[in-house]
């Protein structure tokens, strides 16, 4: 037959021009014509030809009408599986409500991927009461049927959505209540902080821990008391660490930090008993709120246990390191063994946590923590905060456990997690503790991951990867300008914030400094300054080598040795400088200028014909 032809789809497309698109035709023409159309669809739909079912689904998603729609709809049951999926998906895309019923019976299909397509198309031309069929569906279903339910329910529609998801929680069982909750977050329905908590306060467990997330989405710096109030009234431990976690996201929400904990200070001093105000310290050390520490601090001098051992982690949970001291104190000088053990816990958590001191301070305080360590549980939890710390002096404290038969295992990990950080500071001594981890491990992924760091080392050990930043600065200029612009890294009595430079920021290229993969320093028109110190056993002559992009500037000890204001991408050995090292230390200053897009640096010493220099260290 004519319709089973490869140019049956020529044939209606030209027949739909016809009728809609070209030349005035009588009316009772046209709807002649319309009716053919839809019977040569609904033909093609029928045909077990792939090519021509599909070329009918491209034309249903084109030709308007409601008659179309119509007509469409009702021969939907008639079709099998693979064309109603594909009918179903171009009803949704035609978007006229006048197939919904039709749409709604094929969620009811024997087969699952009509069930799926169907529900997807609710998404897209539901109602209202399309609202109970979506809860129902995503409590009852699972898996992509599920899914599609729940991404139809938070997709639908129309003025009146909101109000019938909130609507419905009266009435909803347990499973249905759970799934109209989550809507209201994924939908952000605004004025549903009332709605949530009465749900919150369910007799089913699930609606009111589904509640108490969904708040944390919905609520606001405004509903603080209430949540706060909502907190207090709660009994189950679970419930309550739920409701905790719900009170200190809001407040995160208060742009003001030093007002996110004020809701929960005023009501503290009017909560007598001491499960409720255990409570309220924890949210208080999720919230983190520097104002909050003195009410800590006074807590922890209790005699009442509870409120005691709430305050240890509320300080154990704080976002910065201002507690270190606290917990120090409490894990050196408490009486009861488990607060020792909670205060050492923290104290380790937070000395993990980025902070203004050295690294030889660091080091210090996770040496205390070893000693403070009962046993080797203990210890082990110390070599695992360690392994955080990346400095040499972090290297050489786990290796020191290396041999330790209870510790080893974390004392290797800790030491590839740090060499990872660090080899490029002291190349030869990552290289022995590394040699160290290889021949005595009895973990292959451990081996393997230290091999792979000595393989770079040996690769790529005379590049200078280990730097300090300090940075952006910016003026009212292009990037070429900025190049000759003077900033405090190179004014002398200038004083300049410097931090550690991530390395190894792209694992295939470890020599490369990218600046523009730290969020704090990337955009475009700007400068940063880069220093490290280079130490050499002799003076001798050596060359620079390095690239940029884009401008450059380097100073050895404090002389300008190489200058290039340009624009590029980096690659080794774009430029080369004869310069000199003085025995011991040599300070390396660089100043790099970025105009757009990508941002970067490698730049290595060798021997002035282009050889390896041996014994030069690098340390920031």
């Amino acid at each position: 037959m004519i319709w089973q032809s490869r140019g049956f789809r020529l044939l209606l497309t030209a027949a739909i021009a016809i009728v809609l698109l070209g030349a005035p035709v009588p009316t009772a023409v046209a709807d002649e014509a319309n009716q053919e159309i839809i019977k040569m669809m609904i033909d093609a739909l029928k045909s077990p030809d792939a090519e021509m079912q599909t070329g009918a689904i491209a034309i249903v998603r084109e030709i308007a009408g409601p008659e179309v729609t119509k007509a469409l709809a009702q021969e939907l049951p008639n079709l099998g599986p693979t064309a109603q999926v594909q009918l179903l998906s171009a009803l949704a895309d035609r978007g006229d409500a006048l197939a919904l019923p039709a749409v709604v019976e094929a969620t009811r299909s024997q087969d699952e991927s009509v069930r799926i397509a169907a529900l997807k198309a609710v998404g897209q031309i539901g109602n209202v009461s399309s609202v109970p069929l979506l809860a129902e569906r995503a409590a009852t279903s699972k898996g992509v049927e599920q899914k599609a339910a729940r991404e139809s329910l938070y997709r639908l529609r129309g003025p009146e959505i909101d109000a019938a998801i909130l609507q419905g929680l009266g009435s909803a069982g347990p499973d249905v209540k759970v799934e109209l909750v989550g809507a209201i977050g994924e939908r952000n329905i605004g004025g549903a902080v009332e709605t949530l908590l009465k749900t919150a306060r369910d007799e089913d467990r699930k609606v009111r821990v589904e509640s108490l997330k969904v708040l944390r989405v919905v609520g606001k710096p405004e509903d603080m008391p209430a949540l706060v109030n909502l907190l207090l009234e709660i009994k189950g431990d679970s419930d309550r660490t739920e409701a905790e976690k719900t009170v200190a996201a809001v407040a995160h929400k208060i742009e003001d930090k030093t007002r996110q904990a004020a809701a929960v200070l005023a009501m503290l001093p009017n909560v007598k008993d001491n499960p409720n105000r255990a409570s309220l310290l924890r949210v208080l050390g999720r919230i983190g709120d520097s104002s909050a520490l003195p009410t800590l601090r006074t807590a922890l001098s209790t005699r009442e246990a509870e409120i005691q051992d709430a305050a240890i982690r509320a300080l154990s949970d704080w976002p910065t390191t201002e507690p270190v001291p606290d917990l120090l104190k409490v894990a050196q000088t408490a009486e009861n063994a488990r607060y020792k053990v909670l205060a050492l816990r923290g104290f380790v958590r937070l000395l993990g946590l980025e902070s203004e001191r050295s690294a030889a301070e660091t080091i210090d305080l996770y040496k205390k923590a070893m000693e403070l360590a009962g046993d080797a549980q203990e210890k082990k939890r110390v070599l695992s905060g360690l392994a955080s710390a990346k400095s040499l002096a972090a290297l050489n404290m786990a290796a020191q456990y290396l041999d330790d038969l209870p510790l080893h295992l974390e004392a290797e990990s800790a030491v590839v997690q740090i060499a990872q950080g660090v080899y490029g500071s002291d190349p030869q001594r990552t290289k022995e503790v590394l040699a160290k981890v290889i021949q005595v491990t009895k973990q292959d992924a451990i081996r393997r991951q230290a091999q792979e760091i000595v393989n770079l080392i040996e690769r790529f050990d005379d590049y200078l990867i280990v730097w300090q930043v300090s940075g952006p600065y910016t003026k009212d200029v292009q990037a070429r300008e900025l190049f000759d612009a003077l900033f405090a890294p190179e004014q002398e009595g200038q004083e300049a914030r410097w931090q550690a430079m991530p390395a190894g920021t792209t694992p295939e290229r470890p020599w490369l400094i990218e600046p523009d993969k730290v969020q704090a320093l990337a955009g475009d028109n700007r400068v940063v300054y880069l220093r490290t110190q280079v130490w050499s056993p002799k003076e001798q002559k050596a060359k620079l080598e390095l690239g940029s992009d884009d401008g450059v500037k380097v100073w050895l000890n404090g002389q300008l040795v190489h200058a290039n204001n340009a624009v590029r991408p980096a690659e080794p050995g774009q430029d080369k400088a004869d310069v000199t090292l003085k025995e011991g230390a040599n300070t390396v200053l660089v100043k790099l200028t970025q105009e757009a897009g990508q941002w970067a640096l490698c730049v290595r010493l060798r021997t002035p014909d282009g050889g390896k220099l041996e014994g030069l260290k690098v340390e920031p």
